[in-house]
């Protein structure tokens, strides 16, 4: 589940923030103690119960709470009496302190329910009580039997009360979202990770930790002999000892017979780590804490990359404070990078001063911070302009000055820097070379800095194409066309032109014997793995190729296997089902 929009009241400086929509990659932007963290704090009180008295907002009424409310975009379709009016799973948590100075927390969730005194709150009753519903109202139902679940009847209370209507309600969540679990097994709230300014990296955070908890647990696991002895041993130990036990307390309790013991031993929990260097100019490791914030940010880019190229299905969002401090340009668009891979199944909060960040933000994504009165106010803007003079002011974003190079004659914005170097492999291998006077720019037509250099274009009477690959809601390519529409109409008034893939994304043009050769001739692979124009092929790779097997193998932007790929393997994999050869269109208008 992704998060939609976040309300929040009576937090730190915020008084109260209505449904701030978000996105994949979000940044948030302003001047210090603006209060540009508010959002990530907040989100770590909801995921993590972090919460103290500095995050009460001064200004908070007699009787109220601090309250924060996540709207979740559910993974696919669920039943609607659990979600609110707009289709979305709403969650709240509400903080205060007691009289005794102790935290007291409630979680509550929102559907658009049944307009009843009688009937409501579907998912978050016991079974008996659901059975009740369906008794009261006259139902045909079976209490138990194949296929008889509670989503049955409950999805049957929804189809015969239409008549009722249906009013959003308030509810405690305590079972809710165990209730969704039994029926729905990808309902599941996100892990939320904190990375704050003044921490930098923390080894022995809990956040860090848990992301190698599978590599214990696999050793734990392929250990179980000796684990299983460690326990027979323990309870060995313990039976010794308490038979000891037993026979003095028979002296007063004649009939007791013996003590058993029952020792539980939580492997999982048990394994923690530490990091130390050893580098090659010294003789000893130095601890990681020895060194200073700017190499732990080293690791951090390093440990971002990791993420970005680990198979997992469980989704994540990570708040970034400033990730570029410390951090050399090119390293952070290195961060970045695996940013932006990481997004397609995670989520990002971050605060930056940083051009480079902010720049490569979608503008619908970039929330600019100002504190007013005391206050910290967060805006969304609609306008375009609006939104980029703001940015372009509070960070100075530049365009790419190179298209001033009369060299170039032929600019080419792209949505990534992977995608840069996709076209330079497409180009080589199907046209034979690179013409010198194209440039290429990585930067979406939704981003700023694109919109920064299309300014620039237009100024200089220079004209530019647009290419658009990732579409991830598109079926096919008249919805990518449909989902696209409002950009194209944006750079064609910019004086741009769009072309767009007509596949799902750059991954759908790998050839499919190209990834056997780079995979080797001891790994085959699987007849199920087929590469089709929309099919999910990150996901098809992680199912078919590295979750059966070890095979070291990265599913997205490999490039191993596009320049492995032959010119005839690049002109297959680039017909379409419409027998249109869509990348030598591409290449050829871009050569026009």
């Amino acid at each position: 589940m992704k998060i939609f929009d976040i309300t929040i009241k009576n937090f730190r400086g915020i008084a109260e923030l209505q449904r701030l929509k978000v996105g994949e990659i979000n940044s948030f932007v302003g001047k210090n103690d603006s209060g540009k963290s508010n959002i990530l704090k907040a989100l770590n009180t909801f995921f993590n119960d972090k919460f103290d008295t500095n995050d009460v907002f001064k200004g908070i009424p007699d009787g109220e709470k601090t309250e924060i409310t996540l709207r979740f975009t559910p993974n696919e379709v669920i039943n609607s009496l659990a979600l609110d009016s707009n289709s979305k799973i709403q969650l709240k948590k509400t903080f205060e302190f007691n009289t005794s100075g102790k935290v007291v927390k409630s979680l509550t969730y929102v559907c658009n329910d049944l307009n009843s005194a009688d009937y409501s709150n579907c998912w978050g009753i016991k079974e008996s009580e659901i059975n009740a519903y369906c008794a009261s109202l006259e139902l045909d139902y079976s209490r138990s039997g194949r296929g008889v679940t509670n989503l049955s009847k409950i999805e049957l209370i929804n189809d015969n009360t239409a008549d009722l209507g249906r009013v959003e309600k308030e509810h405690d969540a305590s079972d809710f979202l165990k209730n969704l679990k039994k029926q729905y097994s990808f309902i599941e709230l996100p892990v939320y990770s904190l990375f704050d300014a003044e921490q930098d990296l923390n080894v022995s955070s809990t956040s860090f930790q848990s992301q190698f908890k599978p590599i214990a647990t696999e050793s734990l696991r392929n250990n179980s002999a000796l684990t299983d002895q460690i326990e027979n041993n323990v309870q060995t130990d313990l039976e010794t000892e308490f038979s000891a036990i037993t026979t003095l307390m028979q002296k007063n309790v004649p009939e007791l017979e013996r003590i058993n013991t029952s020792p539980v031993c939580n492997w999982g929990n048990l394994v923690k780590f530490d990091l130390s260097l050893k580098f090659s100019s010294d003789n000893y490791d130095i601890p990681i804490s020895n060194k200073g914030t700017g190499f732990k940010r080293l690791l951090m880019v390093a440990y971002f990359e990791y993420l970005a190229q680990k198979t997992t299905k469980q989704h994540q969002i990570f708040g970034i404070e400033e990730p570029e401090t410390f951090l050399h340009p090119e390293l952070q668009q290195d961060l970045l990078t695996s940013i932006i891979e990481l997004a397609d199944d995670s989520q990002f909060f971050l605060t930056t001063h940083s051009p480079v960040f902010a720049g490569s933000t979608r503008d619908s994504n970039i929330v600019v911070v100002k504190k007013e009165n005391e206050l910290s106010t967060y805006y969304n803007y609609e306008n375009e302009d609006e939104i980029l003079d703001v940015v372009i002011q509070e960070l100075g974003i530049k365009p790419n000055y190179n298209l001033l190079n009369d060299n170039y004659r032929k600019a080419v914005f792209v949505e990534g820097s992977g995608d840069v170097k996709f076209w330079k492999v497409a180009f080589e291998k199907i046209n034979g070379e690179i013409p010198n006077d194209i440039l290429f720019v990585p930067c979406g037509g939704d981003q700023v800095d694109f919109f920064v250099n299309a300014h620039l274009c237009r100024k200089i009477n220079r004209r530019f194409i647009v290419v658009l690959d990732s579409d991830r809601g598109a079926v096919d390519y008249d919805a990518k066309l449909a989902n696209k529409a409002q950009l194209i109409e944006k750079v064609e008034e910019l004086g741009g032109e769009v072309m767009i893939l007509r596949k799902r994304e750059i991954e759908n043009y790998y050839s499919r014997d190209a990834i056997q050769r780079v995979l080797g001739n001891d790994y085959v692979i699987p007849e199920q793995f087929q590469i089709t124009d929309y099919s999910d092929i990150k996901e098809e790779i992680k199912t078919h190729i590295l979750e059966p097997s070890s095979v070291n193998f990265k599913a997205k932007n490999n490039f191993t296997v596009f320049e492995e790929m032959t010119q005839a393997e690049w002109i297959a994999s680039s017909v379409t089902v419409g027998e249109t050869n869509d990348i030598q269109i591409i290449i050829n208008k871009i050569l026009e």
